[in-house]
């Protein structure tokens, strides 16, 4: 293979490689709207679900990402092509980073719903100590004490 031919592979999978990380882009901001609905319909089991589901896509695009640098930085890449793969790896950084606001938000959500559920699940256990207390028990009396009031 001449150098030419070697410097084309790259520059082929660069492409191919930037291609993916958008559709992974795509794909990872849909599940993020999908979520931020589950989560608009207390839907929290399914928002979970969505959670992991899109953990494979995000090692995905890490991957991509780390082998897209390695071969940007390795010889046989011109001025443009690399100025044109950053430019890509810029747009996708700021859809990912509208994610990650949406994230953000969205584990805000989720945590005050959490507390709020653990309040109403406080507030169970002290109303069922507090009828156990002002019912009594249901115990039969102490003999030993029934002896020395007579």
């Amino acid at each position: 293979m001449t150098e030419h031919q070697a410097r084309g592979a790259q520059s082929d999978r660069v492409r191919s490689l930037l291609a993916e990380m958008r559709v992974l882009c795509s794909q990872i901001d849909e599940i993020s709207e999908q979520q931020q609905r589950l989560l608009d319909a207390d839907e929290l089991e399914a928002f979970v679900e969505s959670l992991n589901s899109r953990n494979p896509k995000i090692q995905t695009l890490a991957q991509a990402g780390q082998l897209v640098e390695k071969l940007l930085d390795s010889d046989g890449f011109d001025v443009k092509q690399i100025e044109s793969a950053r430019e890509q790896l810029d747009e996708m950084s700021s859809m990912i980073e509208g994610i990650l606001k949406r994230d953000a938000n969205q584990q805000a959500v989720v945590e005050h719903r959490r507390d709020e559920l653990s309040k109403q699940l406080t507030g169970v256990g002290a109303s069922r100590n507090a009828m156990r207390a002002y019912r009594g028990g249901n115990k039969a009396p102490n003999p030993t004490l029934q002896d020395r009031e007579g």
